[in-house]
């Protein structure tokens, strides 16, 4: 919450919130039918995803565990169904969306938590529908400046030392574990970026 604090105070933020929605979800939602247009928004954070979805008509649902950026959230849209949640605790509705996202957020647990959230956006989704989330690569844990100082967690599991993020968990991933993750869905596309984070979209 001190991140979205700051970053409502002073415009002053890391990368990912300075720029707009990526161009690979962009793309993802323009080449993409959706028939029902109900989508959720896991880590919503400012809402900027979830505006863009109703933009193009989707009903959007948000959440995020940072008090201020949901504030940001409702001040967008203010007759949106948006809360204050843990995403590893939220109850999410079976069989309900044709979308489902988590840009930047859903890496910030263990992956067992990860693994199960996963499990649970299959169950939510309807038959047909689409999940599109990003994990960061596990090569990143070595490049990215902000893990220079990192404390082990896990297998791929850290907490960085210093920073804005200090003691947050980050999972990284490799590929092929990220094919295990994503077992359960069919059509997987898997895109790696150039800033070391993989775009991942899959059907159900």
């Amino acid at each position: 919450d001190k991140i979205y604090e700051k970053y409502r105070e002073t415009g002053k933020t890391w990368t990912s919130l300075e720029q707009g929605p990526h161009p690979l979800f962009i793309s993802f939602l323009n080449e993409t039918i959706f028939h029902i247009k109900h989508a959720l928004d896991i880590g919503c954070g400012d809402g900027r995803y979830m505006l863009l979805l109703k933009e193009a008509g989707f009903n959007v649902e948000g959440m995020d565990s940072s008090e201020t950026a949901i504030e940001m959230a409702k001040e967008k849209m203010p007759d949106e169904h948006i809360e204050v949640a843990d995403m590893y605790t939220f109850d999410i509705p079976e069989r309900t969306y044709d979308l489902i996202i988590s840009i930047s957020t859903i890496h910030h647990g263990t992956k067992d938590r990860i693994r199960s959230l996963v499990d649970r956006i299959h169950s939510a989704l309807l038959q047909g529908g689409r999940l599109f989330i990003t994990l960061p690569d596990y090569e990143s844990a070595e490049k990215w400046d902000t893990f220079k100082d990192k404390k082990i967690m896990g297998d791929g599991t850290y907490a960085p030392m210093e920073g804005s993020e200090k003691g947050l968990l980050h999972t990284f991933y490799r590929k092929p574990e990220i094919e295990q993750l994503m077992e359960k869905f069919r059509n997987v596309n898997i895109q790696f970026e150039e800033r070391g984070r993989w775009f991942i979209f899959g059907t159900k």
